[in-house]
């Protein structure tokens, strides 16, 4: 398990801001999310924008891999994410960095990807990114100031076509609002998120750097989404990072079953992925 104490990651962010100018959307208005053509949409969770053409399905079981990717800063992200690729249907990563080595890694996979720009500093795009084997059927995002530095925090949702099941699946990929006092920051970044949960049939998962490292921030997460029914991936051997003795990173889900659940060590970011492979009920 990796340990990072808060302050660390405090002070390190802001010696990287200060370097630069970094600009962000002030509104959510103004959210804009990318595909793999560069085509971008205006798409407001709870409100998805729905993809006019046909779409692929995914097959059941299949594997989501969650991943705090550092920005790509880790010489080695892209050899170890091919690695894990192979067996993933679906990646959600946060802290990404839009770049052509991201988008050449999405083509050379045949990964689809979707990316909600949170913020761009020294001409890159950062955000929350979503690839995925087969063509998202919808999506929208989401952004959320931090209340300190002012910075947003994105998320995205997208939907899947399953086959042989009538109703999609339903991904949330969460970066969460982190320089907080309360808990209630992430409490209404989670907002839009839990009004989309109450309108999908369909199975969900909902995963993320929550930032959960006080009890009052996890028992926010936890109250909300197990009030809707939902149940998280539990590893045996558990190596995401913790601030606090607290995991950060959650793999959350409804409608679904665990096959396997693994957190996997690597240096290849400040964070340990997790890789889950679900069935249908």
């Amino acid at each position: 398990m990796i340990v990072k104490p808060l302050c660390l990651v405090t002070l390190s962010f802001f010696a990287v801001v200060n370097t630069a100018v970094a600009i962000f959307p002030e509104a959510s208005s103004q959210l804009t999310l990318f595909d793999q053509d560069s085509l971008s949409y205006q798409a407001t969770c709870p409100n998805l924008y729905v993809q006019p053409t046909p779409n692929t399905a995914l097959t059941a079981p299949f594997q989501l891999l969650n991943w705090n990717i550092y920005k790509q800063q880790r010489q080695n992200w892209r050899t170890s994410l091919r690695e894990w690729a192979i067996s993933a249907d679906i990646i959600t990563l946060q802290e990404a960095k839009l770049s052509t080595n991201l988008r050449n890694f999405s083509a050379q996979n045949n990964l689809y990807f979707l990316h909600n720009y949170a913020f761009k500093y020294r001409g890159m795009i950062y955000g929350v990114n979503t690839l995925s084997k087969v063509k998202p059927q919808s999506f929208c995002g989401s952004l959320e100031n931090e209340p300190w530095i002012i910075i947003p925090k994105a998320g995205l949702a997208s939907t899947y076509i399953l086959n042989n099941y009538d109703l999609p699946l339903l991904v949330i990929n969460l970066h969460g609002v982190n320089f907080t006092f309360t808990a209630q920051p992430l409490k209404e970044q989670l907002s839009p998120y839990l009004a989309l949960i109450k309108q999908h049939k369909g199975p969900i998962i909902f995963s993320g750097d929550f930032n959960t490292w006080s009890d009052a921030r996890l028992e926010r997460v936890e109250q909300a989404l197990i009030t809707l029914g939902f149940s998280e991936a539990q590893f045996n051997e558990d190596e995401r990072l913790t601030a606090f003795g607290l995991p950060l990173d959650h793999i959350y889900f409804r409608g679904l079953k665990v096959i396997e659940a693994k957190s996997i060590a690597t240096d290849s970011s400040d964070h340990s992925p997790q890789l889950v492979t679900f069935d249908l009920l």
